[in-house]
């Protein structure tokens, strides 16, 4: 997809992820997100944005495309956006046949895309707002900027009442090829960040790791923080559809005026 616009990333406001937590994160959750977890996420992104056969649709930090190559079956065109260059080379080695997702590599916060360009725009797990708050309130104007009027966005993400209860977790486990996964999360209700400490140690003794800090927003934060980009909350919800402290995650369902 061509674009008239080429915007500079904003280099005041850096991402809270270091680097080798995205070398270490594919090899540590890929049993975890397998074919059929993909499909049913991505039906349910689908349905929560109504998205339709001629629409062009944007995944937003789309990694290794588990949603994208769902959802390009489903509608005209859909473009990925990432800024790990690994992750997008894994999303085009696993393209079929059929139509396929667009890739591009870019900062959430300087889109390479005109105005309007996209119908609908998704973003899962937690993979949007990376920044502090200034900057992912860039991000999601940034995704608000290329949403037409009258589009969708959903956003997900923890559900930060939920960390609440039980704000400290650790796990331990071991992979197909011996490989031993450690992780310490620790969430602080009071600034709605989690800090996510991962540690992966290969059967050859080789270790790799790195420190995602995440910010998840209550229910109650996401009709100011949607208004700030110029954005409408249609709906908060999750994907068992409960809500409140039960909900085991949070979606945004947004709208451009």
């Amino acid at each position: 997809m061509e674009s008239k616009r080429h915007a500079k990333p904003l280099e005041s406001a850096r991402s809270l992820v270091e680097d080798p937590y995205w070398d270490l994160y594919f090899d540590s959750v890929a049993d975890l997100l397998g074919p059929e977890l993909s499909r049913l996420e991505a039906a349910a992104i689908g349905d929560l944005l109504g998205l339709l056969p001629g629409q062009r649709v944007l995944d937003l930090a789309c990694g290794h495309g588990r949603h994208a190559g769902a959802l390009a079956l489903r509608v005209r065109i859909l473009v990925g956006v990432d800024r790990n260059a690994e992750y997008l080379r894994r999303a085009a080695a696993a393209r079929g046949g059929g139509p396929t997702p667009q890739l591009a590599r870019a900062d959430l916060r300087a889109l390479p895309f005109p105005d309007g360009t996209f119908d609908a725009v998704y973003s899962w797990y937690a993979s949007l707002f990376m920044y502090d708050d200034p900057g992912n309130v860039a991000a999601l104007a940034e995704l608000a900027r290329v949403l037409r009027p009258g589009g969708r966005a959903l956003v997900h993400h923890a559900n930060p009442l939920r960390l609440a209860l039980d704000p400290v977790a650790t796990a331990r486990r071991t992979l197909w090829d011996g490989s031993v996964v450690e992780e310490e999360a620790t969430f602080d209700p009071a600034s709605g960040v989690e800090r996510a400490r991962r540690r992966l140690v290969r059967p050859g003794g080789e270790e790799v790791a790195g420190t995602a800090v995440l910010r998840y927003y209550r229910p109650d934060e996401w009709g100011p923080l949607a208004r700030s980009a110029g954005l409408q909350v249609r709906v908060v919800t999750s994907t068992t559809g409960a809500d409140g402290p039960e909900a085991p995650d949070l979606i945004a369902v947004l709208e451009r005026a």
